[in-house]
């Protein structure tokens, strides 16, 4: 299961772990879309766990997901960033 929030300055996307076996995660992008980053809980440090990254790292990673072995460079048209969609 997974949540979409948009406030004023930042689109939150919550993933729950629907065996409970793992702490929610949050994916955060801030509305200049420059920097994400993403939180988990970590209940044995009592503290939130944290990744940040450039956007371009996070399209990297999703680009990822569906390529074979191999070192890639993802090259988005400019429409492409401002709508959403990738065609790679």
């Amino acid at each position: 299961m997974y949540t979409v929030e948009h406030e004023h300055n930042v689109s939150i996307v919550t993933s729950l772990d629907q065996e409970d076996m793992f702490e929610d995660v949050e994916f955060i992008v801030g509305t200049d879309e420059s920097v994400v980053y993403i939180r988990q809980y970590d209940e044995s440090m009592n503290e939130d766990q944290i990744v940040f990254m450039s956007i371009q790292q996070w399209q990297d990673i999703m680009a990822a997901w569906n390529s074979p072995e191999g070192a890639f460079y993802l090259k988005l048209k400019m429409e492409e960033r401002h709508n959403g969609t990738s065609s790679t």
